[in-house]
């Protein structure tokens, strides 16, 4: 999960409040409010609409003059879940089935894909996730300092739930850690958006139960990358789609594969193919993931992590990777570098007095224009990067958070491997979305 290669060359802050006027059938004031629920918007309910709310009996418990939504973010799907639990409360409460359904209401908000960008979050190991307490925790925290997300390993060299995927389990390994499905459930009750990091290319898993699965010379057969996958092999694609399927049917919001590119530590012996070679191998992967998600759980999104020196330095470093993120942007819903400062270890990259505001500052900075260079305008919508919250400072985070604003950028992924968050924490409340993020 490193950034950069020295090589040279949800709940989200609600909408504008939506008026529930007295006037309105019960059916369609429950609905109305359960629907805006869903996105995230507020709804005000006048004091007669309250009331007839508690007299149907579909709505239960006080109710406040402004009802904040705690339902998670869907693509679609969104009318017959509400409509599904209304009948259930009507029935519940001794009341006829509605008489009619009631229409569906014109959603003008930001685009699904908008709102998205918008997601702040951090990220928990396995073993972190299957601590309840620290869990609990973590999701009271995030949502305290003014987060959505969390961010989970789902699969690296076993898969860390369970699952049905029959490769996984026919090679032994499977090794739950924690309940995913009721992870899912408890963190969008409390709001939270779900994130699945799946290691992709580098499994020294699937390669040691199946090693016609490594990397492997194309001419000599001999073995190139320990431990890695070839990304095009056909029964490695078999034993991720497998696993990407299962996800995406638990309704897990998005998948976020990490490693997707060839290995940096025997550049040498890779060169057999060039970057270009390479990175049509990895688009396999991609192509696969994208159908998959498509086939199992469209409203899943797909996202990707990539090298934050591609920013820097395109063709150089896309001939050590094959991490063609121009190439695969169209076939991903969010990109996300890996904007880590503390792995640019070369001092080029940052002098003070020539590059603006901190190192922490301006790495982050350059790395977002970068890309969004690199990308255009469509496709750098989808950026939502991962920044550095090891061995920082809540200084440290917000200058991070800064030149995310500053450059465009509407939401972020913090990466810890120790999932230590206080200074994350300290610094959230004051990360600013810019003006051309989707108003929420």
């Amino acid at each position: 999960m490193f950034a950069s290669l020295a090589v040279p060359a949800l709940l989200l802050a609600p909408f504008a409040a939506i008026q529930i006027a007295d006037a309105e059938p019960v059916e369609m004031l429950a609905y109305r409010m359960e629907t805006f629920a869903e996105f995230g918007q507020a709804a005000v309910i006048s004091p007669r609409a309250q009331q007839q709310l508690k007299n149907s009996g579909i709505m239960q418990g006080p109710l406040p003059s402004t009802a904040s939504a705690t339902g998670s973010i869907k693509r679609a799907g969104v009318v017959s879940r509400i409509l599904e639990r209304m009948m259930q409360r009507r029935k519940a409460a001794g009341l006829p089935p509605a008489p009619e359904t009631p229409p569906v209401p014109v959603f003008t908000g930001p685009s699904h894909q908008e709102i998205m960008r918008n997601v702040t979050g951090v990220f928990l190991t396995s073993g972190s996730a299957g601590r309840a307490q620290f869990l609990d925790d973590t999701m009271r925290d995030v949502k305290a300092a003014g987060g959505n997300a969390i961010i989970i390993d789902v699969k690296g060299s076993r898969v860390y739930f369970s699952t049905d995927a029959s490769l996984a389990n026919q090679y032994e390994l499977v090794q739950p850690m924690y309940d995913l499905p009721a992870i899912i459930e408890k963190a969008h009750a409390e709001g939270l958006y779900v994130m699945g990091r799946l290691i992709a290319v580098k499994d020294d898993g699937i390669t040691s139960r199946a090693p016609e699965t490594l990397v492997r010379h194309p001419v000599s057969n001999a073995v190139l990358s320990y431990g890695w996958i070839d990304p095009s092999n056909e029964l490695a694609l078999q034993y991720n789609r497998e696993v990407i399927c299962s996800l995406a049917k638990m309704g897990i919001d998005e998948i976020n594969l990490d490693y997707i590119r060839f290995s940096t530590a025997n550049f040498g012996a890779l060169k057999v193919w060039t970057g270009q070679e390479k990175a049509e191998k990895v688009r396999k992967f991609v192509e696969m993931t994208r159908a998959t998600i498509d086939e199992c759980g469209p409203k899943t999104l797909f996202g990707m992590s990539s090298y934050a020196i591609l920013g820097w330095n395109y063709p150089v470093n896309l001939e050590t990777l094959g991490q063609d993120i121009v190439a695969f942007a169209p076939m991903v819903d969010i990109i996300s570098p890996m904007a880590y400062p503390a792995t640019f270890t070369s001092p080029e990259y940052y002098v003070p007095g020539r590059n603006p505001g901190s190192r922490m500052y301006w790495l982050v900075y350059r790395t977002m224009t970068g890309y969004q260079e690199l990308l255009g305008p469509e496709h750098s919508k989808k950026i939502r990067p991962w920044i550095q919250g090891y061995g920082v400072t809540t200084q440290n985070m917000k200058d991070q958070m800064q030149a995310l604003t500053d450059a465009g950028v509407c939401g972020f992924q913090v990466w810890s491997a120790g999932n230590n968050y206080a200074p994350t924490y300290a610094a959230m409340p004051s990360f600013r979305r810019p003006e051309n993020c989707a108003a929420m």
